[in-house]
């Protein structure tokens, strides 16, 4: 069944007590993360609760879940509120207009598109950008007119006049990642080699434009410019100003990395008092990247179950970048979290285990029978990991 209808209000008056009460735990908690205190409990998640729609069941989405701000936010705050008032972990819900990963892509011209009950994406077959003449040309972005940001605008605006709980702003894909998403791999590789001057225009017309953009919904929201409510559902607050995805990082050599990504990511972090960056896989390689990128303070990692490469980046940032360890939860989560407690120090880190895409992988298989649905299976993955931290 969609879940498109408001909290009642006796709903909504304990969801905002157990989401204050939530909000002072996690807070100090993630304080301690950031001045690298050990810690025997570090600040820990199982959340099934996710604004995106990759590893929903698609039954329980509305079908204009991104036409209507009005049904974004119920059906968020529906599933935050089931989140919270069944696990006491440390995952502070927050709103965010969630249209994909290409919103400022959208703004440059990238093709967006619908499919049902899926997230909006970049048309594959077309690239705004395709020569260096493409990229002499370009110029920054304006929030208030080009592509998709008008609506997330204007979803911003509901969100923070029909809500009590804070709003982020939306997806946030750093430099390198929109500059894919404009040109293409293949294209922007041989723009780094061929054109090096324009692959830097590139990246410098691109950063402007993201910090223009953060700021307009900093702006909307009335969020202070060093502080972001969270970096994909991981509590920072005061810690940090902004986040941003860079997942292309660990397709990069240390070289071309450090010479066309560490400044520009370098700019926006300082520009919003320092904040954390987000990737998939492993860019342990570029561990002194990370060490000389300017206002870095933590990064984001969803590791696919490979604890030793986190081990390693731990190892060269230990006290100056925090980790927040994060994946989606695998079947053999026992071993995954014994892996990680047994290899990784307690200080430094957050753990968060993104719950809801396993339920696919469990349907019909050997664990249906333990793990019926969606809560069983949450609560066994947290009551495990609880053991283990206490």
């Amino acid at each position: 069944m969609e879940i498109s209808q408001p909290l009642t209000p006796a709903e909504r008056a304990d969801f905002r007590k157990l989401f204050e009460a939530r909000l002072a735990k996690v807070d100090a908690k993630t304080a301690e993360v950031f001045a690298f205190r050990e810690m025997k409990t570090p600040p820990f998640m199982v959340n099934s609760a996710l604004y995106w729609v990759f590893g929903l069941d698609t039954d329980t989405l509305p079908a204009a879940y991104f036409d209507d701000p009005a049904i974004m936010t119920n059906f968020q705050e529906q599933t935050y509120y089931d989140q919270v008032k069944s696990i006491d972990d440390d995952f502070v819900p927050y709103l965010m207009p969630w249209f994909g990963t290409i919103v400022t892509a959208s703004a440059f011209g990238c093709q967006i598109e619908y499919f049902p009950k899926a997230d909006p994406a970049a048309n594959p077959r077309y690239y705004p950008v395709q020569t260096p003449e493409d990229v002499r040309r370009l110029q920054p972005i304006d929030p208030e007119r080009d592509g998709l940001m008008p609506k997330v605008l204007d979803f911003l605006r509901y969100m923070k006049a029909n809500s009590f709980l804070p709003v982020g702003i939306t997806d946030f894909q750093g430099p390198l990642t929109t500059a894919n998403q404009l040109m293409g791999y293949d294209k922007l590789i041989y723009l780094m080699f061929d054109h090096p001057d324009m692959m830097h225009r590139l990246m410098d017309v691109v950063t402007e434009s993201l910090i223009r953009w953060v700021k307009k919904q900093k702006e909307v929201i009335g969020e202070p410019q060093n502080w972001c409510i969270s970096d994909q559902q991981v509590y920072t607050g005061p810690q940090a100003g902004i986040w941003f995805s860079d997942d292309d990082a660990v397709l990069m050599s240390p070289e071309t990395y450090r010479e066309f990504v560490v400044p520009y990511n370098s700019r926006i972090l300082t520009e919003f008092g320092g904040g954390c960056v987000h990737y998939c896989g492993n860019a342990t390689h570029h561990a002194d990247s990370f060490l000389a990128m300017e206002g870095l303070k933590a990064l984001n990692i969803y590791n696919l179950y490979n604890i030793p490469s986190v081990a390693r980046l731990q190892e060269k940032l230990d006290g100056r970048v925090v980790l927040f360890v994060c994946d989606f939860t695998p079947v053999d989560y026992e071993a995954y979290f014994d892996e990680m407690l047994a290899t990784l120090r307690r200080r430094g880190i957050v753990i968060c285990s993104q719950y809801s895409p396993v339920v696919g992988l469990l349907k019909g298989g050997r664990y249906d029978s333990v793990r019926r649905d969606l809560r069983s299976g949450r609560q066994a993955v947290f009551d495990y990991l609880h053991r283990r931290l206490n």
